[in-house]
């Protein structure tokens, strides 16, 4: 087995993240640090160690649905010693989180020791719909919903045509829902503040056919059968 296929299946990471790890010289096989893509290991005689933890492969997967609060960082773990989304929940299997929200945007994230599994769902070519309640500064125009429903060009972002709707308009601000369908950094606030309308807010409420609903802030569940196989369909 392949190296980062068997990281991924450890419940590591993403096998593209298990990729950068080996690159960036943190695996060992045995005794001997590896930077190899591609190096070949035997889950029954090899010993991989990651940051000096020993994986192993587990025999059950798990999905969970977390809602995150605000000031929560979207990561496994944090060098400033901050709040993850890992502390919201169980510690019975190494979970990690599908993609990333910004600290200060609150919603809808995936945790889970799959990582085949996860690498598809941030595969682009799936192009899986990424749903967002925002709160803007003032109120778009018919012209500024139209660009972002053509895709917009924004130096090295180009986005695909977006599906977005005024939800509420107010005097000072707007509540618009947008679906997207990348996951680049700061996308949203980007594509809001390339048409002239900062983002006070941002709630990520889905993710496909995952719906956050009335999931609390803070709270998470297991995802359903019928969920899980969604999202194994996609493969």
């Amino acid at each position: 087995m392949r190296l980062q296929k068997f990281m991924a299946h450890a419940g590591a990471a993403s096998r593209r993240k298990c990729e950068e790890f080996i690159k960036e010289g943190l695996v060992k096989v045995n005794d001997e640090v590896v930077t190899e893509l591609g190096t070949k290991v035997d889950p029954n005689v090899d010993r991989v160690y990651l940051n000096g933890k020993r994986l192993r492969l587990e025999n059950k997967n798990v999905y969970i649905m977390l809602n995150k609060p605000i000031g929560v960082v979207t990561t496994a773990s944090d060098e400033k010693d901050r709040e993850t989304v890992v502390d919201y929940v169980p510690n019975d299997y190494r979970v990690y989180p599908v993609g990333r929200l910004d600290i200060d945007t609150t919603g809808l994230v995936l945790l889970t020791n799959d990582g085949e599994l996860a690498n598809i769902l941030m595969h682009p070519k799936h192009e899986i719909g990424k749903t967002y309640i925002v709160t803007v500064e003032g109120t778009p125009n018919s012209h500024e919903l139209s660009l972002l429903r053509e895709g917009l060009d924004i130096r090295d972002l180009r986005t695909s045509p977006a599906n977005v709707k005024i939800l509420k308009s107010f005097k000072q601000d707007s509540i618009i829902e947008i679906e997207i369908f990348e996951g680049q950094n700061h996308q949203v606030k980007r594509m809001f503040d390339y048409i002239g309308h900062k983002v006070k807010k941002l709630k990520r409420i889905s993710m496909g056919k995952l719906q956050l609903n009335d999931l609390l802030p803070g709270n998470y569940r297991y995802l359903t059968e019928e969920e899980i196989k969604y999202l194994k369909g996609l493969k």
